[in-house]
């Protein structure tokens, strides 16, 4: 053991002599293989061809009939093996488990007639999921990647498109084509995963191996649409409830020498973007407008070279609290741009091992337009508790909502301007192989990433702040501006492997190193952290299991931060001297227990684990705009108890059902920067996205004609709130909630469907978030969109 350990500890260290110190390491690809046989003879010599993801791959059987590719990019792959006039058609979902078929050659068999394999994950944790183009174009999720992420077992849904999973604040960690999606920027509305882009979902919720790290709310490994066979295209378009519009249209086509490309572009527009403060949504209007393209162009035998680009629009208005007396028809607007590219050269290195390796850049920018004169006028209201759960009361000012301790910013009136971006360059290199009963991976990566912000906070100051900001003129607003930029530096290095011990046993073991250094013009700060992980797997058969797994987190904070001179002003009176840049990462530790069992044709995935934080990551707003800010609390205590239940149907069909019993407590605040926690509470209390139970549920019928029926549904307990029984210590949950959607698909002739969908069935009205950090947001009504799709091979 003590060898390996230096084995392990040397490697890193001549990993980080490869790149200059300071994007997630990651390169997700998995391993497939399997046996080719007539009848029960093994078939030597056939040649076998994956094709997807724009590519198609080679592999040549041995005198065992066996066959292995190099390692693929996930996501769905048709395998075809071929001799003579013997033929065997198997489509397949390739998530990060792998997979290991069986192919029997049989006469040629009419076209189209191809199976479908549905295997479940089993290495991973037990409640780790996989999602096709199938599940993710038909399940009603009404083209909204949150609405995709709310069916994910333990998923809690936050307000404006905010998802919660694993009882984490929000982070949750992208990988798009197998390159880590840098998050530079805090954002609290929107998501910037459009669903039309994806052709395949692989969801890791625990027991995360050393090469991912840096954030861990859950790892989502995403692919882009792809096409195999001849060129073809595919619509879908939509119109519903709200004047929502939406439209994407891809074409695909293949390339010379087993390669391909897919354009994609796409637009949406709705006059209820956000989910308001009030039953009704006036200044509500989003658009968004989005495109997207990818490559592989052949390099000769299996080797590739994959261009990545993703780019989106969108602009969203600030919904109204008009029972609070803003106008209905002006208030603050937001606009998200965000631009992904990447340039990944995949390399074999024979039939078992590869390296993938390129550079990546990603730019987000956000801009924010402020509406001063109304939100002054919000800022003398903003304390008031909404109906039912009072009675409305009278606006109070800010010296009143001070007094009584009721509001926490220490003025009321807040207006941003703002614009920021976040440029994020990249260099990665990862590396896989099987080497007999090992499957080993190791990586590096370098992120240099810019945060140019100007901010421009306007505070109308209130009794306490007028005779000292604003002494001379006390009536009048100040504006604090912040255009210092931040520069961040992220290394990463991780070596791992799985080690098929026999047929009982595997284990599963890595160490990572990660680092990163943050400076502006007034502070500069560095953090690194070794993290060893450990997995041991007890199988009971093909189907069952049971592991035991620990392992060390470090997560840092957000790039995106105010400077410490800035956080005074907008601190003030409780931050009289200069504020400290104290902001730490996160160091966790997390046990987990979990397995499967197989019942009846399906799989029950079970987790119970829990996460002991060190100074826990969580953010605040700013004042009442749409600006956020990391903070730290002393420790955090995360747990879990899940069970996830998937069946496989007939023609790509899939049942699900998952139940989670989650507790997020945080302890102590310990930031002084731009949330101060003179007066905060000691002890351990509800976080603001705590949600107790959870759950979701849903299923998905295909017709042979090439219709489908799907309805899916969620229950969540209610996020914490500051309305509490009488007697009730803390945040109690006052808005539990189920929602029930459905959608139907009606073939009208090959290739074409109509659509039709109701969200939220039973029109259950709730708050959101009700009293909580995140304010007070209403879920949306029933909804019924109805639409077409067309896919022309």
């Amino acid at each position: 053991m003590r060898f390996l350990l230096r084995c392990i500890t040397a490697s890193l260290f001549a990993a980080a002599l490869l790149l200059p110190v300071g994007a997630e390491a990651t390169g997700a690809t998995a391993f497939l293989t399997g046996t080719v046989s007539v009848g029960a003879a093994p078939a030597p010599g056939v040649t076998v061809i994956a094709s997807g993801n724009n590519v198609a791959v080679r592999a040549i059987t041995d005198g065992r009939g066996r066959f292995v590719f190099p390692p693929l990019p996930l996501g769905s792959y048709v395998v075809d093996a071929q001799k003579n006039d013997l033929r065997a058609q198997l489509r397949l979902d390739l998530g990060s488990d792998g997979a290991n078929i069986s192919l029997s050659l049989e006469r040629l068999r009419q076209i189209g007639e191809v199976a479908v394999s549905r295997s479940l994950p089993l290495r991973g944790s037990g409640s780790d999921v996989t999602l096709n183009g199938t599940d993710l174009t038909r399940l009603p999720y009404n083209n909204s990647f949150p609405e995709m992420l709310i069916q994910l077992p333990g998923a809690v849904r936050g307000a404006n498109g905010v998802v919660h999973i694993n009882g984490d604040h929000g982070v949750i960690n992208y990988q798009i084509n197998g390159v880590a999606l840098p998050q530079g920027l805090n954002r609290d509305i929107g998501s910037e995963i459009n669903l039309n882009d994806l052709s395949y979902v692989d969801v890791i919720e625990g027991a995360y191996p050393a090469q991912y790290g840096l954030k861990f709310g859950s790892i989502l490994n995403l692919t882009t649409k792809s096409g195999t066979g001849p060129p073809g295209f595919d619509d879908r378009s939509t119109m519903g409830s709200y004047t929502t519009l939406q439209s994407t249209l891809d074409f695909h086509s293949p390339l010379a020498g087993g390669g391909g490309y897919s354009l994609s572009v796409g637009g949406m527009h709705t006059t209820r973007g956000l989910d308001p403060p009030d039953f009704d949504s006036p200044h509500n209007n989003a658009s968004n407008a989005n495109q997207y393209m990818d490559v592989a162009i052949p390099a000769g035998g299996n080797d590739f070279t994959n261009v990545t680009f993703v780019h989106s629009y969108g602009t969203y208005q600030i919904p109204n609290a008009v029972s609070f007396g803003e106008p209905a028809n002006t208030d603050d607007n937001e606009m998200q741009e965000d631009t992904f590219f990447s340039l990944q050269f995949r390399h074999s290195l024979g039939d078992s091992g590869g390296i993938t390796f390129g550079p990546a850049l990603k730019v987000s920018r956000i801009r924010d337009f402020g509406d001063p004169a109304n939100d002054f006028i919000y800022g003398e209201a903003v304390n008031v508790t909404p109906p039912p759960f009072g009675n409305g009361g009278t606006p109070t000012d800010c010296a009143d909502a001070l007094h009584t301790g009721n509001f926490a910013p220490t003025t009321c009136a807040y207006s941003l301007t703002d614009s920021r971006t976040a440029t994020d360059y990249i260099l990665q290199a990862d590396y896989s192989s099987q080497l007999g009963r090992h499957e080993i991976r190791a990586g590096v990566a370098y992120d240099l990433a810019r945060i140019a912000k100007d901010y421009a906070i306007t505070l109308q100051p209130n009794n306490f702040l007028a005779p000292v900001l604003t002494p001379k003129t006390p009536d009048a607003p100040i504006t604090v501006v912040d255009d210092a930029p931040n520069v961040g530096n992220t290394y990463q290095s991780y070596l791992q492997d799985s080690w098929r011990i026999d047929d009982r046993w595997e284990a599963d073991y890595g160490l990572r190193y990660d680092f990163f250094t943050i400076r502006s013009t007034e502070f500069a700060q560095g953090f690194g952290a070794f993290s060893p992980r450990l997995k041991l797997t007890r199988y009971l058969g093909k189907r069952a299991n049971v592991y035991a797994y620990v392992g060390r987190f470090f997560e840092p904070f957000s790039l995106e931060n105010v400077s410490p001179s800035a956080a005074q002003l907008l601190n003030l009176p409780l931050q009289p001297t200069l504020a400290q840049f104290d902001l730490k990462p996160e160091r966790d530790t997390q046990l987990e227990l979990g397995g499967h069992v197989p019942l009846g044709g399906g799989e029950l995935g079970f987790r119970v684990w829990q996460k002991n934080a060190n100074d826990l990551i969580d953010d605040t707003q700013v004042g009442v705009t749409l600006l956020h800010q990391d903070i730290n609390y002393v420790l955090g205590r995360l747990s879990q108890e899940a069970l996830d239940y998937v069946v496989p149907l007939r023609r790509n069909g899939r049942a699900y059902v998952s139940i989670a019993h989650t507790v997020s407590l945080n302890k102590g605040c310990e930031t002084q920067l731009l949330a101060p926690c003179f007066g905060s509470p000691t002890d351990f209390t509800p976080a603001d996205h705590n949600q107790a139970y959870s759950a979701a549920g849903g299923i998905l019928l295909n017709d042979p004609r090439g219709g489908w029926f799907s309805a899916d549904a969620e229950y969540g307990g209610g996020l914490s709130s500051a309305i509490c029984p009488p007697g009730t210590p803390g945040y109690c949950e006052v808005t539990p909630h189920t929602i029930v959607s459905v959608g139907k698909g009606i073939a009208i002739a090959p290739h074409i469907a109509l659509t039709v969908s109701l969200q939220n069935l039973f029109n259950d009205r709730y708050y959101v978030t009700l009293l909580n950090a995140q304010g007070n947001h209403y879920a949306p009504p029933r909804t019924l969109t109805v639409g077409v799709q067309v896919s022309r091979p």
